[in-house]
C-alpha cells in the first residue's frame, strides 16, 4: 500500500507543479512583478464588437460625416471652437486635455462619477448648438455627450462660488 500512496503523492505533486507553471505563464511574470491594466481609450471603450470582431456598433456613434478620430480628439464644429461653457468659461482650442487624461467615460459606466454627475450638469460643458445631440467642453478635446463624465467635472454652483471668491 505504501508504494501506491507514494505514487499518488508524486502524481498530485506533479499536477500541482504543472498548474503553477501554467499560472505563471498566464501572468507573464516571475511572480514578483505587478502589471497594471491599461486604461482603455474612449474609442476602445466605445467599441462593442463581439470577440470575433463581427457585428455590434459603438455605444456612442459619432454624428454623420464625423470620423471616430474627430469624435474623440476633434476638431469640433466651428460653433464650439471658442464657445463659452455653462459657467461662462471660454473654450481655448490650443489648451485642451485629452479624454484619456481625464478618464472620460459614460457617467453611468464610470467608477469615479458621483451620483447625478454628468457633463450635462458640469460647469465646463458647452451644450449642443448644432442639433447633433453632442456638445463640447471648455477643457477637453472632442465631442461630448451630456451623459458623459470626466475627472474635471465641476458643478455649476461650485464654479460660481469659486468665481465669486476671486477665481475667474
Amino acid at each position: 500500500m505504501g508504494g501506491v500512496d507514494r505514487q499518488k503523492r508524486r502524481f498530485v505533486t506533479l499536477l500541482g507543479a504543472i498548474g503553477l507553471g501554467s499560472l505563471a505563464g498566464c501572468t507573464g511574470g516571475t511572480g514578483g512583478e505587478s502589471e497594471s491594466t491599461p486604461t482603455p481609450t474612449p474609442a476602445e471603450m466605445a467599441d462593442t464588437r463581439s470577440e470575433d470582431g463581427t457585428g455590434g456598433e459603438p455605444e456612442e456613434a459619432p454624428p454623420p460625416g464625423v470620423s471616430m478620430e474627430e469624435f474623440v480628439h476633434g476638431p469640433v464644429p466651428e460653433v464650439y471652437r471658442t464657445a463659452r461653457s455653462q459657467a461662462g468659461e471660454r473654450r481655448d482650442p490650443e489648451n485642451l486635455r485629452t479624454k484619456e487624461a481625464v478618464r472620460f467615460a459614460e457617467a453611468d459606466e464610470s467608477e469615479y462619477a458621483g451620483p447625478g454627475q454628468n457633463c450635462g450638469n458640469c460647469a465646463e460643458y458647452i451644450p449642443d448648438m448644432n442639433g447633433d445631440g453632442f456638445g463640447a467642453c471648455a477643457k477637453v478635446e472632442g465631442y461630448v455627450d451630456p451623459e458623459d463624465w470626466c475627472t474635471i467635472w465641476e458643478s455649476i454652483e461650485e464654479h460660481e462660488a469659486e468665481a465669486g471668491e476671486g477665481g475667474e
